[in-house]
């Protein structure tokens, strides 16, 4: 498409580039505009990966947070939430007051980019370094066929650019001229783009509507002074000087951590160049950043000689659920070290104790990348989803309760390593296999408890007999546990049987039957209500 001088242009308010899945499942490509206006017709955000919808989710709440610039209580919120879709005149004149600044090819001020932005050679790279570079498996709703990066249509290269300002990795960047940070020619690095630093937790409701305003927390502390990067005169290649940075939730959503500049031939995306932007570190930016949860870091305690606390993003592991960490999300301590609740578990309460029964069904979804090699690459993505009812996060007994559940099966998964590690002994392995039986083991319990877990805990309602509920849960924990035992055993060898003698203080025998024994011993420590009057290797 041109405009009206004959110039190519892409209008990002109307021209289809946003992934969404209907209601039916069905993949398309909307407009921003329709994106916010009939965001209560669809499902959910989609995109390449799922780094990219979260990253277009955050661009979709800084638009709703200025079109809506009064909201400042849960009850201005409730008013939106009753109508059930955002107002049509209010998006429209929002994006109508700022449709020049988005433009992904205007000649000036384009969308999320530097005009005129080179490098002394004045060279683009290939698209490659625009698209994420992630593990097999994790894409998404992708409309790239092959491995065809020659170009790129405007709406592919429209989602990677808002993508590239969030998880852009860290590296050595091209060198624009004008940035007074460019040595020889290159781009040293800053770190990650902001949202690389962050454990994200998105709520989502059943369409993209409540996704939208769950997600969208109203302080009466933020101020006007908030603004996005449209709504501030244009960048340079250089970092940006501003009073205070952040300002804001809305200054952190459209976080510009790179210079950008696209190529085209008027028809497709063929190059892009890509410099470093704003750097920025997260500490103690609990109250600006919503979308995660955050953990006391003594590291950075002692780094900044800070005798005050300073909190971190709690990122997730990626070889671990969701479900695993929830204590972590939703208490104050995590293994130890103590935490800074989020913002999104802080409004959810609000909403459930003023607006939301407390029997709502929503998913937390978990979302990061994680780096390797210095940040430079992208290992692995979290992308994990848990169903719950809103009282489990907002009732402290019921909370007890999930966080309770996830103990019991911490501690009868750490049985069954003991016992296949005792297995392993048995046999006459070394410290380093029997270590590997151990760990094996204790995936294979966590991977039969996975569903399980998933299944208990989206039961859970203000109405649960929390006791019942949690002898019902290690019962159900001793079953799923003791048939990963019963299948470790049926393959162990030949020599175990026999076994060996092991000399503590005392030389005793260890051998299947021994371990076996040892191992419902163990199982009934852990999970105390399912204790039997005669326990043993037949149970």
């Amino acid at each position: 498409m041109a405009d009206s001088t004959g110039a190519p242009g892409f209008d990002l308010i109307n021209a289809a580039w946003v992934t969404v899945a209907d209601a039916d499942n069905a993949v398309r490509d909307v407009s921003l505009r329709d994106a916010l206006v009939r965001s209560h017709e669809f499902r959910r955000l989609g995109g390449e990966v799922p780094t990219q919808a979260v990253a277009v989710l955050r661009l979709l709440l800084a638009v709703l947070r200025r079109a809506y610039p009064g909201g400042r209580t849960p009850d201005d919120w409730a008013v939106l939430w009753g109508n059930g879709r955002f107002d049509a005149a209010v998006i429209d004149d929002y994006l109508g007051r700022h449709a020049e600044r988005f433009d992904l090819l205007h000649p000036e001020l384009p969308f999320f980019q530097v005009a005129g932005l080179h490098t002394a050679k004045d060279e683009m790279t290939e698209l490659t370094r625009l698209i994420a570079d992630v593990p097999a498996g994790h894409r998404y709703f992708t409309t790239r066929t092959g491995r065809e990066t020659g170009s790129m249509s405007y709406a592919e290269a429209a989602r990677w650019l808002v993508h590239a300002h969030s998880f852009d990795p860290s590296g050595i960047k091209s060198g624009a001229v004008g940035d007074d940070r460019v040595k020889g020619g290159k781009g040293y690095p800053i770190g990650t783009a902001w949202c690389g630093w962050l454990g994200l937790v998105i709520v989502e409701g059943a369409n993209l509507f409540e996704t939208l305003m769950l997600n969208l927390p109203f302080d009466p502390s933020w101020t006007e002074d908030d603004l996005p990067v449209w709504e501030r005169p244009p960048q340079g290649p250089g970092v940006e000087v501003r009073p205070q940075a952040p300002t804001g939730p809305v200054d952190l959503l459209t976080w510009q951590s790179r210079r950008i500049c696209l190529g085209h031939d008027g028809e497709r995306v063929t190059g892009v160049l890509i410099a470093n932007g704003d750097p920025l570190h997260p500490r103690n930016l609990f109250r600006a950043e919503t979308m995660t949860s955050w953990r006391r870091s003594e590291a950075q305690e002692k780094a900044q000689k800070s005798a005050d606390p300073i909190f971190m993003p709690r990122e997730h592991l990626p070889e671990r659920a969701v479900w695993r960490g929830l204590a972590g999300l939703l208490t104050g301590t995590d293994r130890g070290a103590v935490t800074q609740s989020g913002r999104w578990l802080e409004w959810l309460a609000e909403l459930e104790e003023d607006i939301l029964p407390s029997s709502y069904p929503l998913q937390l979804r978990a979302v990061g990348v994680h780096y390797g090699a210095q940040s430079s690459v992208i290992d692995d993505l979290t992308d994990d989803v848990l169903p719950l009812n809103l009282a489990v996060l907002s009732d402290p007994r019921l909370k007890a309760l999930a966080i309770n559940g996830v103990d019991d099966v911490d501690a009868a998964v750490r049985a069954l390593g003991q016992f296949a590690d005792e297995l392993a002994r048995a046999s006459g392995a070394d410290r380093e296999l029997r270590g590997s039986h151990r760990a094996e083991a204790r995936e294979q319990g966590y991977a039969a408890l996975d569903a399980p877990y998933r299944g208990w805990v989206r039961t859970l309602s203000v109405d649960t007999d929390r006791g019942a509920a949690r002898e019902a849960w290690q019962r159900r924990v001793r079953r799923e546990v003791i048939a990963v035992m019963r299948q470790l055993l049926d393959s162990v060898s030949a020599a175990a049987w026999p076994g060996v003698l092991i000399d503590n203080d005392v030389r005793r025998p260890l051998n299947a039957a021994t371990a076996t024994n040892w191992f419902y011993l163990n199982l009934a420590k852990a999970l105390p209500l399912t204790r039997q009057p005669a326990e043993g290797a037949t149970s």
